[in-house]
């Protein structure tokens, strides 16, 4: 069985990805904040949007970076997994 080559990790790429994430989830808390101001004027779909945010953000981004990183420093990946609708 032959050894899989690396895949050539782009670092500046790596950045974006986290650097998107960051800003998404700093998005996601700015409308967690909004909605319990005003429990009242939450809906099902601002729940539901803030959900997709947040798995989108994890999905595209934290774990391609995740994975990126771990391939840099030659980390085997033992973290779970996370349950979206």
């Amino acid at each position: 069985m032959a050894k899989e080559d690396p895949v050539q990790v782009d670092p500046q790429e790596v950045l974006r990805m986290l650097d998107e994430a960051r800003s998404r989830l700093r998005t996601a808390i700015w409308a967690l904040h909004g909605m319990h101001q005003d429990m009242n004027a939450l809906t099902a779909d601002d729940i539901s949007d803030v959900e997709q945010m947040l798995s989108d953000a994890l999905d595209g981004m934290l774990n391609p970076a995740y994975d990126a990183i771990a391939q840099m420093f030659g980390v085997t990946e033992e973290g779970g997994t996370v349950t979206t609708h």
